[in-house]
């Protein structure tokens, strides 16, 4: 429902979970959790029962952008995503909640004048999908409801990411359309891991001015030993995204390109770029992946902002 690639961490026995901006490592039994490299305390542990995880959803709030309610009257959980609109509205008269959108359907509850709901999508009938004040989720005719007023608005969701040619982007100098712009992308700089485990920018090509950003392009090239070695630990694997994210801020980066090749192990290559794109999109940072022989479009399609092959 949050993360469709949350992540049991063996080695270190912890959770590893990613929303659009953020990057949660929890260890299990412990009391908290590590969110962008901050550490945070958490009102109750992760535990594991019988091979099952069991995760603290009110200490998730942090992570995905959830608000949660418990309601007493009616023993129920609500939760909210903070990133998705909610309308509010009156109830104009006395009016019976069904539990289908369906004049036969059963009474789930009674609503009365002035009340306030939670309002969703209307059916082609004319219900209305509403929530009530103590939880309750059921249908009522439109007609009924008033007032109707925004308590927040959609925020704008990640879309898929945007395929590029291979032949374009080995030009070194691109054209990406989108909502009818135009926006120029330069590869000018690459990043490569060293020997000792840091980064360095080749040939020092990162030079920018006022406002201008670059793209960059991180590689394994010639180290692939090395890099397969640091993708296949976690710890190993923060540090080296760490790095990579103080070294585009610093450098005004505005985009980075993945670009890595003879992949020993594809899953930790994909669990590297799913724990990056997320600390990079929070400083509003775009990434970018290069498909190969190891690399699956529809592996990364929802994970970074653009694909090239």
């Amino acid at each position: 429902m949050f993360d469709a690639t949350i992540y049991y961490d063996q080695k270190y026995n912890q959770i590893i979970t990613t929303s659009n901006t953020k990057v949660a490592n929890i260890a299990i039994n412990e009391k908290q959790m590590t969110i962008n490299s901050s550490t945070v305390s958490m009102l109750d542990s992760i535990i594991k029962i019988n091979n099952i995880i069991y995760l603290p959803i009110s200490d998730m709030a942090l992570v995905y952008n959830i608000k949660i309610d418990y309601i007493k009257e009616t023993n129920r959980v609500v939760i909210d995503k903070l990133d998705t609109g909610m309308i509010k509205a009156l109830v104009l008269e006395d009016t019976n909640v069904k539990f289908k959108p369906r004049a036969l359907s059963k009474n789930i509850k009674k609503l009365q004048q002035g009340e306030t709901v939670s309002c969703f999508y209307t059916t082609s009938k004319g219900w209305r999908q509403i929530r009530t004040s103590d939880g309750i989720i059921g249908y009522i005719k439109a007609n009924k409801l008033g007032e109707e007023y925004i308590v927040r608005q959609d925020m704008i969701k990640k879309e898929d990411a945007i395929k590029i040619e291979e032949d374009s982007y080995r030009t070194k100098n691109f054209e990406i359309v989108k909502d009818n712009s135009t926006e120029k992308i330069t590869i000018d700089s690459i990043f490569n891991i060293n020997n000792n485990n840091n980064l360095d920018i080749e040939d020092n090509k990162v030079e920018t001015s006022g406002s201008d950003k670059l793209w960059a392009e991180i590689s394994n090239a010639n180290i692939e030993n090395q890099a397969n070695i640091l993708l296949n630990d976690y710890n190993a694997r923060t540090t080296l995204i760490d790095i990579i994210v103080n070294q585009a801020i610093n450098n005004n980066i505005k985009g980075i390109s993945i670009n890595f090749s003879n992949i020993e192990n594809e899953e930790d290559f994909r669990r590297f770029v799913i724990e990056l794109s997320p600390k990079l999109r929070e400083v509003g940072i775009t990434t970018c992946v290069v498909l190969n022989k190891n690399i699956q479009e529809n592996d990364y399609i929802n994970i970074v902002d653009y694909i090239v092959g």
